[in-house]
């Protein structure tokens, strides 16, 4: 089969709607005349084509096949093309079979409406408008190398019939070297006649280009407006589905807009609460970190005062101690008095019975001096009874007798004096040393009861050191955590006063919020009402 005759007739022409299309683009007479009225395409174009037709259809298949290798050579167009139905083979006939058709067609209405048609099946598979428009760009190369070679002999034939013309006159090739400003001439200059024969020749052959250019373009054009149309399809749709949307979201998000504004409200009046609670609690911290200062202060002075007992109490704990080791010494001396007070009472019961013993030989002498008074007086009587000269030397003997007694009983009586004062003295200091024995031991009780005191006191001195040292260390650290703890509670004044105005965003945020939720159900309407009004005016 002949490929014009397959030209633009594959399986997706089933889903084209011809008269449809055509109609949405308006692409009927008077659009096609006045296309080609705007870039100048007439029957000078048509002529000008159709005599381009055996060149095209002599190149058809060597441009097919390098349009097909220059396109192929990219992903992006390969994922194209792979979108198309038909194979690269097909495609390569469906394009040897268009570029016949650019120098053959009728370029009436019918030709333009098929053009329709082509852009649409491009427009089906999803090939972008700019790699349609694109692929141009490779046509123009295969194209125009073509053209140029029939320019280039077009004007080599020029210039042989110009030769062979002035050959006719006589001319010669003395006549073309003359033409072309070689024959020796002071003007260097091109003939006229040549100069315009090669003008004439070229301007020939851009003249077909441009044609070729022309039919293109509308082709192009034709393609363009499948494209935009399918774009204003698709945009027809997309408002359609926003409209439906519209609607739809104006009537699903009415209800929950007007609970979300109310819940707005009362979170605004909620906000506003907290945030004069939090400006309450802002000013309550504040007064709690001014008492905590205080606190810290007087903790220090506590740590200070600590410091100082637990100086005192180690002074206390130190003659505690001096206190123990003299009544040590005490107890010692005491010792030494209650033996020295033993001997004493010992020496005063020797005393006692020596005085005893002293009394017994008092009354043995007593006895003695009674016997020798009577013995005196006894001699005094003998001598008084005797006159005789014998009497004397026993009255003299009897005298001394006598005053040997008297002298006897006045020593012994002195005697008794001293032993009675002796015995009195010893019992005097007997009872002496038994009330110093008594006041010894009890002050020897006293001391040690005193030395049980001190060791209490000592002992108690040791724990009261030691309690007042950790007194002072957990004081120290008191003093240190209530520090800590007014720099917590500043942080947490500040964090209050930073919450406080948070709670004010918040207020203002929501009432914000609510105002915009307004906006929102205002606009919705609104939507929806300007499309009802647009949908009942398009009716």
């Amino acid at each position: 089969m002949d490929p014009e005759e397959t030209f633009g007739r594959g399986k997706l022409n089933e889903r084209i709607d011809p008269e449809r299309l055509v109609d949405r683009i308006a692409l009927d007479e008077a659009e096609v005349s006045w296309r080609k009225t705007f870039i100048g395409f007439d029957e000078e174009d048509e002529r000008r084509l159709s005599d381009l037709e055996p060149v095209l259809r002599e190149n058809q298949e060597r441009i097919a096949d390098d349009f097909y290798e220059a396109i192929l050579e990219y992903e992006r167009t390969q994922s194209v093309i792979g979108r198309s139905p038909k194979g690269v083979g097909s495609l390569k006939q469906t394009q040897r079979a268009y570029l016949v058709s650019l120098a053959t067609g009728s370029y009436d209405l019918d030709y333009f409406h098929n053009r329709a048609r082509i852009g649409k099946l491009h427009e089906m598979i999803d090939m972008p408008l700019h790699f349609y428009v694109g692929q141009y760009g490779v046509y123009y190369d295969l194209l125009l190398e073509r053209l140029n070679d029939r320019v280039q002999n077009r004007v080599v034939d020029a210039v042989e019939e110009w030769a062979n013309e002035r050959d006719d006159t006589g001319g010669g090739l003395g006549g073309l070297a003359s033409a072309l400003g070689l024959g020796g001439s002071d003007d260097p200059t091109l003939e006229e006649s040549f100069e315009t024969t090669v003008r004439d020749a070229i301007d020939d052959g851009m003249m077909d280009v441009l044609s070729l250019l022309r039919i293109i373009n509308l082709d192009m054009q034709v393609a363009a407006d499948t494209y935009v149309d399918s774009y204003a399809q698709r945009l027809e749709r997309s408002i359609e589905r926003r409209k439906r949307l519209a609607r739809e979201v104006e009537h699903d998000v009415r209800r929950p807009i007007e609970e979300l504004h109310e819940a707005s409200e009362v979170v605004a009046g909620r906000a506003e609460t907290i945030s004069g609670h939090t400006a309450s609690q802002a000013s309550a911290v504040d007064a709690v970190a001014g008492d905590l200062s205080e606190v810290s202060a007087a903790v220090e002075e506590i740590a200070a005062a600590a410091g100082e007992v637990h100086a005192d109490s180690e002074r206390t704990e130190r003659l505690a101690a001096e206190g123990v080791g003299a009544a040590d010494e005490a107890i010692a001396d005491l010792e030494e008095l209650e033996a020295v007070t033993d001997r004493a009472a010992t020496a005063a019961d020797t005393l006692e019975a020596k005085t005893d013993e002293i009394d017994a030989v008092l009354d043995r002498l007593e006895g003695v001096a009674e016997r020798t008074a009577i013995l005196a007086k006894n001699a005094k009587i003998e001598a008084s009874r005797s006159d005789s000269e014998d009497a004397g030397p026993m009255r003299v003997i009897a005298e001394e007798v006598d005053s040997f007694a008297s002298q006897t009983r006045s020593d012994l009586e002195a005697i008794e004096d001293a032993v009675l004062a002796v015995r009195e003295e010893a019992a005097e200091t007997a009872s002496a040393t038994e009330q110093t024995v008594e006041r010894v031991d009890d002050g020897t009780e006293h001391v040690h009861e005193t030395i049980a005191s001190l060791e209490e006191i000592h002992e108690s001195a040791q724990a009261t050191a030691s309690s007042m040292e950790d007194v002072a260390v957990a004081t120290d650290q008191q003093a240190r955590n209530v520090e800590r703890a007014a720099t917590t509670v500043d942080d947490v004044a500040q964090t209050a006063d930073q919450v406080a105005a948070a709670a004010e965003s918040v207020a203002a945020a929501s009432e914000e919020q609510t105002a915009s939720l307004q906006d929102v159900v205002e606009t919705v309407s609104r939507l929806t009402d300007e499309e009802n009004g647009a949908t009942e005016t398009s009716q």
